[in-house]
């Protein structure tokens, strides 16, 4: 595949790693594959995005992986399981844990607003949930893409609870907010232990 955003390849996973390492970015791993016409649409519209550059300049190291060239080794190490459909984006940490994963192709939109959602899990999973919280709370083109308003407001919930050391009312007022906006939601049925 053929992009002009800065990437690594398969060929050089291990340097994306510790450079993520050295500027405490997560790393996103999009696997392609020959044919795919979804992998062919993100580069050549997704990518393209000045936005979207500019978005993972400031918060990623992006490995373009194509899947041909999958080895054992490699799957062993940063696959949690099988690739079934691509694109497949994987976030990472910078040292390898997941943090999010999508597949299929996604608008330039759309695909910001997946990676913050992946930079505010990053911040959580990295003992810093206080950090998380404004970037679900401001989610950007959240009014476009509700589902994805919907799983912000929970995961801040538990940015929250976890910032509150573990207190659960912090994160009542997200849940409450969730549960009143978008009733009936799945994210909502999550957060439906609350009291009414």
């Amino acid at each position: 595949m053929q992009t002009t955003v800065k990437h690594f390849t398969e060929q050089n996973v291990d340097e994306a790693f510790k450079l993520a390492r050295a500027t405490k970015k997560a790393v996103l791993i999009d696997f392609w594959s020959v044919g795919c016409k979804g992998c062919l649409r993100m580069d050549e519209l997704t990518y393209e995005d000045e936005s979207v550059q500019e978005y993972l300049e400031q918060n990623y190291v992006l490995v373009k992986y194509n899947t041909g060239n999958l080895t054992k080794a490699f799957s062993d190490k940063y696959l949690v399981h099988a690739l079934i459909w691509t694109p497949a984006l994987f976030m990472y940490t910078p040292d390898g844990r997941v943090i999010r994963q999508v597949a299929g192709y996604l608008s330039p939109h759309q695909f910001i607003a997946e990676l913050t959602l992946g930079k505010a899990m990053l911040q959580v999973r990295i003992g810093q949930p206080a950090a998380a919280i404004p970037l679900l709370q401001e989610l950007p083109y959240s009014s476009e893409y509700p589902s994805l308003h919907q799983e912000a407001l929970y995961w801040a919930g538990v940015a929250a609870f976890f910032a509150a050391h573990r207190d659960f009312d912090a994160l009542v007022p997200y849940w409450q907010e969730l549960r009143s906006s978008y009733p009936g939601s799945v994210w909502a049925e999550k957060a439906d232990f609350l009291p009414a």
